[in-house]
């Protein structure tokens, strides 16, 4: 502002309506403190505001390209989830009804008593689905895509990273444990220890895996006990990692899902066309359904994403290790080289809203190399004493992995 940039020449985003009363307060304190009092006339038309408002505001100017009233709003999420179970249990009842014999193999196969499990199991899945931008194409390519070879080769492959991972873990607290022992002791850990790292057949390593850790010395101190107890953790962790047959009978189980994977996929084509139809009939919509309008209004029209591209000197995003992918899609469209981000990854609570911290992470790496942007490390806090923050820091780094 002190540079002639006026305020409403910014676009300033958050997460909840509180935080962005509570910002645009403070910076109307502020600009009254710099004297910079010509931005007074402008605070108030200022896009100081929610992720969610300002997408409302984009399919609000530009309803009738949609063919939606300019009066749409954003329904109670348990209407909507009401519908969304009654949808559910009509596309099962009549997939009973007709009996479709995949479908009838897949309760058999996964339900005992009946089949909520299955139905809640299904309707989360349809609200991580919700979040993705190409759902339609999504759901008819899923097959194709997750049961080709090369598909199936890489989760193979992840799969025995995983191993590989537990297996360094577990030489780690061995070597760990060697030190701090007497040499008898040690014998015997060796012993027991590396014909587990030394072996790849998951067969004969879920074998191996049956013996217990040899019983430490009497006596032994405390700190040498809890390292003993992280070493049994792991093995069980790798016990239970090798519990699913060889590598081949892995793959063949893989491509044995398929044929659910179908059934699924068919129910969530049925169940999303049937909530389209129920939300646009009803004029019932929730803040995913107004990012998506957003982001078809800015897709298909270059003149309205290049107008909104070019309105904001700098888009100024807070909170942004809680950014999801509709939010960050949409960020992308109308972004040019201007985007300012602030967030700590460790501060993210949004799970519920699918947040995705990887976001967040994943640029903090990249700008830390100036690929893509800058990183500037914001590393003095007014608010807590120095024995707060060395205490929770040092618990992060107790727990906190990539």
């Amino acid at each position: 502002l002190k540079n002639g940039i006026h305020i409403n020449q910014l676009l300033i985003l958050t997460f909840t309506k509180a935080a962005a009363a509570e910002m645009k307060e403070r910076i109307r304190k502020s600009i009254k403190k710099e004297n910079l009092l010509e931005e007074l006339n402008y605070i108030d038309s200022a896009y100081i505001t929610t992720f969610d408002s300002f997408s409302l505001s984009i399919v609000k100017k530009y309803h009738y390209l949609l063919n939606l009233d300019d009066n749409i709003g954003i329904a109670q999420a348990s209407l909507v989830d009401i519908k969304r179970h009654e949808i559910m249990d009509e596309i099962f009842e009549n997939m009973y009804q007709v009996g479709d014999a995949k479908f009838l193999n897949m309760i058999d196969t996964f339900c005992s008593k009946d089949d909520t499990s299955l139905r809640e199991s299904i309707l989360t899945i349809s609200k991580k689905l919700e979040l993705r931008y190409d759902l339609e194409d999504y759901l008819n390519n899923c097959l194709s895509e997750s049961f080709n070879e090369s598909t199936i080769n890489k989760f193979v492959l992840e799969y025995e990273n995983l191993i590989e991972q537990k297996k360094n873990e577990i030489n780690d607290l061995t070597d760990d444990l060697i030190r701090m022992t007497d040499e008898k002791y040690s014998i015997k850990l060796g012993e027991y220890i590396t014909p587990i790292l030394e072996e790849n057949d998951l067969t004969n390593l879920l074998y191996k895996l049956d013996s217990s850790l040899p019983s430490l010395p009497r006596g032994s101190e405390e700190e040498v006990k809890k390292v003993k107890e992280l070493l049994a953790s792991a093995i069980t962790d790798l016990k239970s990692l090798v519990s699913y047959g060889d590598l081949e009978e892995i793959k063949r189980n893989i491509i044995g899902s398929k044929e659910f994977v179908e059934v699924i996929v068919s129910i969530l084509k049925s169940y999303f066309k049937s909530l389209k139809e129920y939300k646009m009939n009803n004029k019932l919509y929730e803040f995913t359904d107004i990012a998506n309008f957003a982001i078809k209004i800015l897709e298909d029209n270059e003149e309205i994403r290049e107008e909104i591209k070019y309105s904001f000197k700098e888009i100024m995003v807070d909170e942004y290790q809680d950014t999801n992918d509709i939010q960050e899609l949409f960020i992308g469209m109308i972004a040019n080289n201007n985007v300012y981000m602030v967030g700590d990854v460790k501060q993210s609570i949004y799970r519920f809203r699918n947040a995705n911290p990887d976001i967040f992470r994943d640029k903090y790496n990249s700008y830390q190399k100036l690929d893509g942007g800058m990183k500037i490390d914001l590393l003095k806090n007014f608010r807590s004493r120095r024995e707060v923050l060395f205490d929770i820091n040092y618990i992060f780094n107790q727990i906190m992995s990539n």
